[in-house]
């Protein structure tokens, strides 16, 4: 249409009618089908199933016959690769383009963005260890491309720091302090306010950092980070957040409590419609941060019903989070509700919370770590041995996790 203000969604359906023609006069032609799946996927972007993930919505059951027809002629399309993993990752079942998520980043080594798509199914499936690795490959692949080709736009803006930001949260998952420290340091670096002010989705890449910091850093050199400022209201909370966490970790429990309050304030004082809009939760995450910052000066304080309660209400927060890869929240906060539990000295619904959160996030060695530590208590110490060498395949930290820090 050459009406600029036409509307996109019956155009979009114009167009997806017209390849799904031309694609029926052509069906063993692969880029022909590709053209008609991608005009079908952006009817409904990143929204192919409801149900937590269990059954197909929309057009999904066609997009999938589709690339598997495709993929069963030519397994190294790369095109039907890539589509494939963003058509199966948030279903119950990512796991079935694994084989396409091996092969993928081999098929176009310069292609950071196809080298880093295996991640969107390593993370889900819990093989963090590849995750950090085929995000390296991909950061390493991007770096070359921007310094020959020094390009503007959406990919040194979004795309390069998304890998980054993908490599920080695998290194998170599998216990890589170092690593995960390292590229928030790169992203802090390389990611811009004025990005996150231009695309919404950059906004959860610039607050990804306080998450490391919170997880992995001295409470003092979280403490230590500068203030980033009122521009980007969501930023600043995560800011808050992290500073709670690391009074808490400190025992001062008024200091953390003074976040929470900062936290508070952010969210009733903010219209986050903007970006609520274009797909980022934001005032859920902020309700999300404040009952883990309450949840771990109670835990400081050895209170822990209340340690509990505040768990249990994050617990419920993060359940309704959409699916976003990495995650809006950066760990499944059952693995906290399952520590503390533990140290309350009850034991089955310790088990049933690391199992839970072992269910949300598959070989969590953070989970896995806790899950031993309770089989132990149980008096199982054969599951406490299987417990423990899953845990040792699935972290990547020169030590265990603190249980209380879980």
């Amino acid at each position: 249409s050459g009406d600029a203000a036409a509307e996109r969604g019956a155009l979009d359906a114009a167009y997806a009618e017209a390849m799904g023609k031309v694609a029926a006069r052509y069906p063993r032609d692969a880029d022909i089908t590709l053209r008609y799946v991608e005009a079908l996927m952006n009817l409904s972007p990143w929204d192919y199933w409801e149900a937590a993930g269990a059954r197909p919505k929309g057009r999904t059951a066609e997009i999938l016959a589709a690339l598997e027809k495709v993929l069963q002629r030519q397994p190294d399309h790369p095109g039907a690769s890539h589509y494939y993993i963003h058509m199966v990752e948030a279903s119950t079942k990512p796991e079935r383009a694994l084989p396409y998520a091996r092969k993928l980043g081999s098929l176009m080594p310069g292609a950071g963005h196809l080298v880093h798509m295996p991640f969107h199914i390593y993370y889900r499936v819990g093989q963090y260890k590849d995750a950090i690795e085929a995000n390296r490959r991909a950061v390493a692949a991007d770096e070359a491309y921007l310094a020959e080709a020094r390009p503007e736009g959406i990919y040194p803006l979004a795309y390069y720091p998304h890998n980054i930001h993908s490599l920080m949260t695998s290194a998170q998952m599998a216990g890589d302090g170092a690593s995960a420290i390292a590229a928030s340091e790169k992203l802090a670096r390389v990611v811009s306010q004025d990005a996150g002010r231009s695309i919404a989705w950059v906004q959860p890449i610039l607050v990804a950092p306080y998450f490391v910091h919170a997880q992995f850093s001295a409470p003092a050199a979280t403490l230590a980070l500068p203030d980033p400022g009122d521009e980007l209201p969501y930023v600043k909370a995560m800011w808050h957040y992290a500073r709670g966490v690391a009074h808490a970790w400190r025992g001062e429990p008024a200091a953390a409590r003074a976040e929470v309050d900062a936290l508070r304030r952010l969210a009733q004082g903010t219209d986050f419609s903007g970006l609520v809009e274009a797909g980022v939760p934001a005032p859920d995450v902020i309700a999300l941060a404040q009952h883990v910052v309450l949840g771990r000066i109670a835990q400081s304080a050895g209170d822990w019903a209340q340690a509990r309660a505040e768990f249990e209400q994050a617990v419920a927060l993060e359940d309704t989070l959409a699916y976003s890869e990495p995650p809006y929240w950066y760990y499944p906060v059952r693995q906290s509700l399952g520590a503390v539990l533990l140290a309350a000295g009850r034991l089955d619904e310790a088990e049933t919370a690391f199992r839970q959160s072992l269910l949300r996030a598959p070989n969590n060695g953070w989970a896995l770590h806790g899950l031993a530590a309770t089989y132990q208590r149980l008096g199982k110490p054969g599951a406490a041995a299987t417990a423990r060498t899953q845990f040792t395949r699935a972290w990547v930290g020169a030590e265990a996790p603190d249980l209380a820090r879980l």
